[in-house]
């Protein structure tokens, strides 16, 4: 009888570099914002000419280049967009981290829900109108 016990198993790293390097093999040619732990030039240069793939991250204050104003704003406001969903599924209906899926696909099928839900709850709200809590329209008379 074969074992049913995971025969590999992966540590995680205190360097968060490691195991983005090992998912950019994958992804190739990209623009990537990161926060402050992606910050060193020398990786940022190496990556790009190994996999094309850009990295954008805020400058510390310390930090003798800086970026523009302009561009320290937009990747702001994506981080702030990307935080906003990671938020969002973490705190609708159960966290991710203590779901009871018996399968890898059914926390992909569970992951994929929540962000359709997201969306669909975005659409709404921007193209309608529609608070999805409520169900009622912005600006509509109440009787």
């Amino acid at each position: 009888m074969a074992s049913q016990l995971p025969t590999i198993w992966f540590l995680p790293s205190p360097d968060e570099r490691v195991a983005v390097e090992s998912l950019f093999d994958s992804i190739r040619g990209c623009t990537i914002y990161g926060d402050k732990g992606f910050i060193d030039a020398d990786w940022q240069h190496q990556l790009y000419q190994h996999t094309g793939n850009q990295v954008w991250t805020l400058q510390r204050q310390n930090q003798k280049q800086q970026h523009p104003t302009c561009l320290n704003r937009f990747i702001c406001r994506v981080r702030q967009r990307i935080e906003g969903v990671f938020h969002e599924i973490q705190n609708t209906g159960r966290n991710p981290e203590r779901l009871l899926n018996k399968t890898i696909a059914g926390f992909c099928v569970h992951i994929a829900a929540k962000l359709a839900s997201h969306t669909l709850r975005l659409l709404l709200k921007r193209r309608f109108a529609i608070d999805v809590l409520t169900f009622r329209q912005a600006g509509a008379c109440s009787s």
